[in-house]
């Protein structure tokens, strides 16, 4: 199971991609999610030279994270054509990245559940289904992830996607989302463990639902049985935020908790 758990360059945050990266490596995890913080880390010879950093380290490169996931409610979902056009180039471009370092699912959030303009739910499947279509070109599956305040945010909404988009429709879990969205972590992925393809993981207690992995009381091993159950095969990536925390330190400390866990 060890090989299976990875971190997210996020975790690192702000400190440039390249260097979390190295982070990642230096750490010992064999497994990591790219998340990209500006346009010029998606030109070809940048990332050409993280997936060289990756493979010099030893590590796989399971997943990215598109910067730009704060502006896909406007500009991706939004029905203004002409600004999605101008800024769909972005995602070919993350997706490409993607590509090139070997990652083949790319994360979206997605829109949000509360709109100004009340945009109809076969607006947003279509254009999740063109992402999709972007996607397989490059050999990159495009996945939804709950989070919290998104549409995505609702078992129902996940449901109702999955029954119009069909197989090809793919999901990100977050533990810590599904708690920010009311639910129990399990209840939550028992409705679409069967199409989930790439786990975000942290550890939560009574006050607190971003932890290290190892700091709270998150029952890891129901979650890797539940998974396994569903014949399960893919990651499970540490996501933290940085503030406030000694993150290196800290993930040290999580993988030193796994890695006992699996002895």
């Amino acid at each position: 199971m060890m090989n299976r758990i990875g971190a997210s360059t996020s975790c690192f945050y702000p400190l440039e991609t390249e260097k979390a990266l190295g982070k990642v490596i230096d750490i010992g995890f064999k497994n990591a999610e790219i998340f990209f913080n500006s346009s010029s880390e998606l030109e070809e010879p940048f990332v050409k030279k993280m997936r060289e950093q990756a493979d010099d380290g030893g590590v796989n490169i399971l997943s990215i994270h598109p910067f730009s996931s704060f502006i896909e409610n406007t500009c991706i979902f939004g029905e203004y054509e002409r600004r999605y056009e101008d800024f769909i180039d972005l995602y070919k471009k993350h997706f490409h990245a993607a590509a090139l370092l070997g990652a083949d699912i790319a994360v979206i959030h997605g829109a949000l559940a509360v709109q100004k303009r009340n945009i109809p739910e076969e607006h947003y499947f279509e254009r999740f289904a063109k992402l999709m279509e972007i996607g397989r070109a490059e050999g990159v599956r495009v996945c939804q992830e709950n989070v919290v305040r998104f549409r995505s945010q609702s078992t129902d909404f996940c449901k109702r996607m999955k029954n119009v988009l069909g197989d090809d429709l793919k999901f990100v879990f977050d533990v810590k989302q599904s708690i920010r969205s009311g639910y129990d972590p399990f209840d939550f992925l028992n409705e679409i463990k069967d199409d989930v393809v790439h786990i975000h993981i942290s550890d939560n207690n009574a006050t607190d639902d971003c932890l290290p992995p190892g700091k709270g009381s998150f029952d890891f091993k129901k979650l890797f049985a539940t998974m396994d159950g569903a014949g399960y095969n893919g990651g499970y990536v540490i996501e933290i935020y940085s503030k406030g925390l000694e993150v290196e330190k800290e993930l040290i400390k999580s993988k030193e908790y796994f890695d006992t866990m699996f002895k």
